[in-house]
């Protein structure tokens, strides 16, 4: 199921609609009654949520499935293999070295995706600056670790709708395989959660999941 922000534009429409049902609620309470006030705010509620419902997964696969397969500008060079690898947290370690290149590097191009992991009320409200700089921090380290290990890599800030800037990524640079880094499960963001399992349902590639640090004593 889709998240119910994912764009800019959606987040604008869902304030809007929300502040109308609010002010729509208070005044017929105040005309009428505070009961039928609520009523109507419920049936408002109600509505929304069934209209997502019936739009919710209608075309997400067709899309990143059509970009993984459509012809891609920057795609790899022929006869080398092409990573896509989503950067949730910063890249790091030998693990996820040995998952991109495979012992070869001469063979392995990589594009870096540092999404914008912004809370849903940030996002809702589209003051994402905070999480949009450390994107971009998120960017950099991550390519200059990329340099550091010998793996030919580029990158870029993805769009703050985590399905948008996959389309976007696939559809640029296209993928042989896609690896999705996050954090432990404590850290994980509303943005990650059933992303591993859309990706793998939706594209016809392999994907991959690397854990970046280790989980705190005690944790789940």
């Amino acid at each position: 199921m889709r998240a119910p922000v994912s764009s800019e534009s959606d987040a604008f429409r869902l304030t809007l609609g929300a502040a109308l049902l609010v002010a729509a609620s208070v005044v017929i309470g105040a005309l009428v009654d505070p009961l039928v006030g609520l009523v109507v705010f419920a049936a408002g509620v109600v509505i929304a949520l069934l209209v997502y419902l019936s739009r919710a997964g209608s075309d997400r696969r067709p899309k990143l499935r059509a970009a993984a397969q459509a012809p891609h500008p920057h795609g790899a060079t022929p006869g080398r293999r092409h990573v896509l690898v989503v950067a949730n947290e910063t890249l790091t370690g030998s693990d996820l070295r040995e998952q991109i290149l495979h012992g070869d590097a001469e063979r392995v191009e990589v594009d870096v995706l540092a999404p914008v992991l912004s809370s849903p009320l940030h996002l809702g409200m589209t003051d994402i600056d905070d999480e949009l700089q450390a994107a971009r921090t998120r960017l950099e380290r991550s390519l200059a670790w990329a340099r550091d290990q010998g793996i030919d890599a580029r990158g870029e800030v993805g769009d703050p709708s985590p399905t948008t800037a996959l389309e976007d990524a696939l559809r640029d640079f296209g993928a042989d395989e896609v690896i999705v880094v996050t954090h432990h499960r404590v850290r994980e963001t509303w943005q990650e959660r059933a992303e591993l399992e859309r990706l793998r349902q939706e594209l016809g590639v392999p994907v991959k999941h690397v854990v970046i640090g280790e989980e705190p004593p005690g944790s789940a």
